[in-house]
């Protein structure tokens, strides 16, 4: 048997062992992870030997009732039960891309701190964890570089202080210096984001923290808004640009994409209105999204290719449209038949 499945039952068994604090039967068990008594036995005296506090109590004519103490580490005020401890090490993976930051070194100081206590043969087996279940994300960007940044935008949150902030606008490709108020900060997907106030645009906009070349805390305080909310202000948007009035958005999905549109709530607002009719046969869904901005929607909906069709609004139907006819002119050097002047003009230049 391999050893990831020996990993997975022995977690099941510490789980249903915490589940039951006052105990639970070897038959029981072994119904429950689908094995026999005498491999619950044997895995018990694994994880016994490892460093579990698993005991028994013997009862019902002598048969032996199964317990894991209820804090696995328990030192002074810190007490972890064995779930806990898991998901630190698992949140560690998660927020990989935060090591070398005051967020990422805050967890691994915390994990450290654990590990001292822990013994070593039950850290090996928390190790085979990795083996087992990984995390695994693509295209992160390593913030270690970032982390004087971050604890200046952290103090200027604090002590709503601005800060005097070197950008690298990507949709500009130029760099400005402009005067930020910064109401908090977002980690979505792999990337780190402020939320604040811009001086110089008169309104609140979303920098990507790796684009920071520079931010300097000022002595001048700003006052953030009483009716601000982090949630409240990213809720309208499919990722986190949200500056724009709500609309409702509806989509027909064919194929592989409406699988994947099923199996997945990609927005708090996705609703999956009905089947509908595919012209090859194949799997068709229509769905509706409640945005209030549309500029990464639009980037999630290239990547279904010819699978994903905007039925309305017609402005976002016609950008997705210019988009496919701007990737055909860059493929075949002309633009499609039919094609709007910004997409002749484009293809003039490629």
């Amino acid at each position: 048997m391999a050893r990831g499945d020996s990993l997975i039952r022995q977690w099941n068994l510490l789980k249903a062992l915490q589940a039951h604090r006052f105990g639970i039967g070897t038959e029981e068990l072994a119904a429950r992870l689908g094995c026999s008594k005498r491999q619950v036995q044997r895995d018990l005296n694994i994880l016994q030997q490892v460093g579990f506090p698993i005991s028994f109590e013997e009862r019902d004519f002598a048969k032996r009732f199964w317990k894991l103490a209820p804090s696995f580490i328990e030192r002074e005020e810190l007490m972890l039960s064995v779930t806990e401890m898991l998901s630190m090490f698992l949140a560690r993976q998660l927020l990989e891309p935060l090591a070398g930051t005051q967020f990422g070194d805050g967890l691994g100081t915390a994990l450290e701190k654990i590990k001292a206590i822990l013994p070593q043969r039950t850290l090996g087996y928390f190790a085979d964890f990795a083996d087992t279940l990984l995390v695994k994300s693509v295209g992160h960007h390593d913030y270690a570089g970032h982390d004087k940044e971050i604890r200046i935008l952290n103090q200027a949150i604090d002590e709503e202080r601005v800060v005097r902030i070197r950008y690298k606008s990507a949709s500009k490709g130029r760099v400005q210096d402009v005067h930020y108020h910064p109401y908090g900060l977002v980690f979505f997907g792999t990337n780190l984001y402020v939320i604040g106030h811009l001086e110089e645009y008169g309104e609140v906009r979303t920098l990507k923290v790796s684009r920071l070349l520079g931010v300097e805390l000022t002595a001048k305080r700003f006052e953030r808004p009483a009716d601000f909310s982090l949630k409240a202000y990213t809720d309208g948007s499919f990722g986190i640009f949200s500056p724009g009035k709500l609309q409702t958005v509806k989509v027909r999905f064919t194929g592989w994409a409406a699988t994947n549109v099923r199996e997945h709530r990609w927005h708090p607002s996705q609703k999956i209105l009905k089947d509908c009719t595919d012209p090859k046969g194949g799997e068709c869904v229509i769905a509706t999204f409640d945005l209030s901005n549309t500029t990464e929607f639009r980037r999630w909906l290239l990547g279904f290719g010819r699978h994903a069709v905007v039925v309305k609004p017609e402005v976002l139907r016609e950008e997705i449209r210019a988009e496919f006819c701007a990737a055909c002119a860059g493929y075949w050097g002309k633009a499609p038949v039919g094609s709007t002047p910004e997409v002749y003009r484009l293809a003039r230049k490629l």
